[in-house]
């Protein structure tokens, strides 16, 4: 039996790991990545082509729970292989909600809550474990395979006093009791000492902000966080407000989990946007907390005109997040937009809790469950050694705790387990705008061409495949594209293709020698080399 990570190990999303034996595969879970630096693109997937390989084997997808970085990709997935998948009530509800709005065709849908078992083939029995995050119905999986028991604990945290059901701790232990080969962790907060906050807190901090609100009130936070918002809206209700939703994400999570019990409160409680007015006592719930441009925290922040709803000054705004890698200049610019309008923003820890554990409630899963062998997932490299690193000082010998990144493959075989090479992984960046995905050449290419520009060169030659008029030359982003190293180009296109040996003027090279020229006299001119597009037209 091997596991083998498709993506998340050494990045913060991606999520995709493969349990395979000689006959039989299991994927848990299948995520996106939201892009840093790839522009044009919105989402990040992962690279199918191993799955594609071993598709005869695939049994189907387990899913730990509904964030994106977990289940995002995984209708593009069923858009190329028809898999049963199996997840909680929520999960399901939130995959079937994207499934639909992408037109993907729902598979085999089955329904799995803690203590459930269910048995993808001959070679994997799963068992759900309930363990607490930051939204409901997240699972923990027990999985039997032919070399032993392996536990994944998805996303988690140890939260003694939830809103919803504590993290099922008794048939952890007694799993670590009857023997468990491998735990595979969440490594978020591994670098983070001491333990996460409770959630309640969060609700506690929240209530004098609602007590000495005069104004509306703009409550962003993520809008899978069901919980936060529960508390939310039993503020709003106790305190005399409607609550206004705004965000495609935001509406439709709310929707589902008020379809599946997971939020509680009577439809008398929301407004919709359209019938606001004047109205002051408003909560509003926006999504785009992490700064996104055109979101609904976004447009509200910068005053755009035209719209049913703008903050005045007075009002008031809670940022319930903490910035993801990357975004942290995006969430900057929109707190300064609304303390420029005048509105009063609370951000940081006071009304923000983690739904990943810290290191004391990572060795505490780690005492619980008494692993033979560990292997960290779910974090950027920093996360995972240091994740490692406390395993060996609880216990786990130095060379059962495994270091793995996207692709690197561990087979284990009579308790014991072994580097066995990598598979092929990689990313596709999805821009839904133009229709289709790009790859990783193509993303090098928008890369370039963000950071240099782009040259156009069309070149008309004669038979012999000489030039016999000036390139035509075309940019796009090149600063200091002036006649005279425009005058440059062209005289080293010419030269280039007059030193061409005769047997080699076919149209390939002479587009290839033409792409070169223009790139060796902008870097000598300019410093950079721009995306060249050339061209020949023949007489």
């Amino acid at each position: 039996m091997r596991i083998v990570a498709l993506g998340g190990l050494g990045e913060i999303g991606l999520n995709a790991l493969v349990l395979e034996t000689e006959d039989e595969a299991l994927l848990v879970d299948c995520g996106i990545l939201f892009p840093r630096d790839a522009p044009g693109v919105d989402l990040v997937l992962p690279d199918f082509a191993y799955l594609r390989e071993i598709r005869d084997k695939l049994r189907g997808v387990v899913l730990t729970h509904g964030h994106e970085d977990h289940i995002g990709a995984l209708p593009y997935l069923l858009r190329e292989l028809r898999l049963p998948v199996w997840g909680s009530a929520f999960t399901l509800a939130l995959l079937s909600q994207r499934l639909e709005e992408l037109e993907v065709e729902a598979p085999s849908l089955g329904e799995i809550g803690p203590g459930a078992r269910i048995r993808p083939g001959r070679d994997f029995l799963v068992e759900a474990l309930h363990l607490t995050h930051s939204i409901p119905d997240a699972l923990g999986l027990s999985i039997e395979t032919p070399e032993g028991r392996l536990v994944h604990t998805g996303d988690f945290k140890l939260d003694a006093a939830p809103l919803g059901r504590t993290s099922d701790l008794s048939r952890l232990a007694e799993l670590g009791r009857d023997g468990v080969l491998a735990l595979l962790s969440d490594s978020t907060n591994a670098d983070q000492p001491g333990r996460s906050r409770p959630e309640r807190e969060v609700g506690e901090a929240f209530v004098p902000i609602f007590e000495e609100a005069r104004g509306r009130i703009v409550v962003s936070t993520f809008a899978s966080h069901i919980h936060r918002i529960q508390q939310v809206l039993d503020l709003s209700r106790r305190f005399g407000r409607k609550v206004v939703l705004l965000g495609r994400s935001m509406e439709r999570n709310v929707a589902a989990a008020l379809r599946t019990g997971h939020l509680q409160a009577p439809p008398e409680l929301f407004l919709d946007v359209e019938f606001v007015g004047s109205r002051r006592d408003l909560t509003i719930l926006a999504g785009g907390v992490q700064g996104e441009p055109r979101s609904a925290l976004a447009r509200l922040a910068l005053g755009e005109e035209g719209r049913p709803l703008r903050l005045e000054e007075g009002d008031t705004a809670i940022l319930s997040a903490t910035p993801i890698p990357g975004n942290e200049v995006a969430v900057a610019a929109v707190l300064d937009a609304l303390i420029l309008q005048g509105v009063r923003v609370h951000h940081g820890e006071p009304v923000h809790a983690s739904g990943h554990a810290c290191r004391d409630e990572l060795l505490e899963m780690l005492e619980t469950v008494q692993p033979l062998h560990f292997v960290p997932v779910h974090g950027e490299v920093r996360h995972l050694v240091a994740h490692r690193e406390l395993a060996v000082a609880a216990g786990v010998e130095k060379r059962r705790a495994h270091f793995l990144l996207d692709g690197q493959v561990l087979g284990f075989a009579k308790r014991e387990a072994v580097r066995l090479g990598t598979v092929p992984v990689g990313r596709r960046y999805l821009d839904r705008l133009g229709g289709g995905a790009v790859g990783e050449e193509g993303m090098r290419e928008r890369r370039l061409l963000a950071g240099g520009g782009g040259v156009s060169a069309v070149v008309v030659v004669d038979g012999a495949g000489r030039a016999v008029r000036d390139p035509e030359l075309r940019a796009q982003g090149v600063s200091g594209f002036h006649d005279g190293l425009q005058r440059e180009i062209r005289r080293e296109v010419v030269r280039a293709l007059d030193e061409l040996p005769w047997g080699r003027r076919d149209r390939a090279v002479l587009e290839e020698e033409i792409r070169l020229a223009v790139r060796r006299a902008c870097r000598r001119a300019l410093g950079r080399k721009p995306i060249v597009l050339p061209l020949v037209v023949e007489t």
